[in-house]
């Protein structure tokens, strides 16, 4: 085949980008794939001036060459975004041409590795530092006991995730305010009431927390934390200033020192079911997450977003489709959590990768639209 590229926006707005990918087949056949990436940041930008440069660079290249064609998206200085969608368009254009399904191409990717099925871990109620009431901790996510098979621990985390949203719809009169990663929108003053409202739906079911299903609490403790000069601070009566320079309130006003919040989960993890902490503190505290680790030990798993000691990767696509391989080859798989970003929406490959890489756990958000499809396709 000889294959030229051309791209062009099919839709964008402020959280998300749509790519359309065209190939010429041996001069006068079209095919065409499109990929939709959601941004983790509306920091992230589009333009026009992007897309030019993208065509620029792969006009004319063959679409089967994935390596080449991400390294020449590397090196242009344009949204992680916008290379992300294009690199993912040209894979599934790519498997198309050769009549592969998305997690075959990328088995070809892993050098022939079997299928795993992950965990899946799905976003139930969100709170966090722009959501309502006092609570600043951003999440809350349920997942199924390690011995259910796949089937079943959906079946059980959708009879969960249904609870929940007829009792939001009770409590505010049929208004139901789902957040971009499809989690239920509740107001909370403590990060508790996130885990009394889940027990609060389901008491009528034949459903058992840390029976049937655990929580998993994504903190991100990053939106509340804020730095000081050690020593410095209010202490209460009695007590040992703080020497750690970081601070975190999340509940709204009250802000602590990393040992206080350490104390706070290790008491909410022995007491609420809570087998997984997502962020539970800022990458910069390691001594923190050295404090939590001793305290939580095999109790709890610690995931971060950032390489952090004394905890688990949470991995997401970036940059591009060689570029997100190669990060996860690098990586301890069986302990790493794939998630989904923030404004996904419209692309499903994303289960495919997660079916293939051999990670332990998938977040991909609540049962709402695209990210129920991701639950259903893995």
């Amino acid at each position: 085949f000889h294959n030229q590229n051309y791209f062009n926006f099919v839709h964008a707005d402020i959280n998300r980008v749509v790519i359309e990918a065209m190939c010429i087949v041996q001069n006068h056949e079209e095919i065409a794939e499109s990929a939709t990436i959601g941004f983790d940041s509306i920091g992230d930008t589009i333009s026009l001036d992007d897309l030019k440069a993208i065509n620029d660079a792969l006009q004319g290249l063959s679409v089967f060459d994935q390596e080449l064609i991400d390294t020449k998206l590397e090196s242009l200085d344009i949204s992680p975004g916008m290379k992300l969608s294009a690199s993912s368009a040209i894979f599934k254009s790519s498997s198309r041409l050769q009549n592969l399904p998305i997690f075959e191409s990328f088995q070809h990717c892993y050098s022939g590795k079997g299928l795993k099925m992950p965990m899946p871990i799905v976003s139930i109620i969100n709170c966090g530092k722009n959501g309502p009431g006092k609570n600043n901790m951003s999440s809350l996510a349920v997942c199924p006991n390690l011995g259910m098979s796949y089937e079943k621990s959906m079946g059980t985390l959708e009879a969960i995730y249904k609870a929940v949203e007829d009792l939001v719809r009770k409590k505010h009169h049929n208004n139901v305010c789902v957040s971009p990663n499809g989690a239920f929108s509740v107001a909370c003053d403590k990060p508790e009431q996130m885990i009394e409202f889940v027990k609060e739906a389901i008491s009528e079911q034949e459903i058992v927390p840390g029976s049937d299903f655990f929580f998993v609490l994504d903190c991100l403790a990053s939106d509340y934390h804020s730095e000081v000069v050690p020593g410095q601070g209010s202490a209460k009566k009695g007590q040992t200033q703080s020497n750690s320079r970081h601070r975190y309130d999340w509940i709204e006003g009250q802000l602590k020192p990393t040992e206080d919040l350490c104390d706070f989960l290790e008491g909410l993890a022995e007491n609420d079911d809570i087998v997984a902490l997502v962020d539970p503190l800022h990458h910069e505290d390691v001594e923190g997450y050295e404090i939590l680790a001793k305290k939580l030990g095999s109790k709890c798993l610690l995931f971060s977003r950032e390489k952090t000691p004394h905890s688990s990767t949470v991995f997401k696509l970036n940059t591009t489709i060689s570029h997100s391989i190669t990060e996860l080859q690098g990586l301890d798989r069986p302990a790493t959590l794939m998630a989904a970003a923030n404004f996904e929406e419209g692309e499903t490959m994303l289960a495919d990768l997660a079916l293939v890489s051999g990670c332990g756990f998938v977040m991909l958000g609540g049962l709402r639209g695209i990210r129920g499809q991701l639950y259903n396709r893995v």
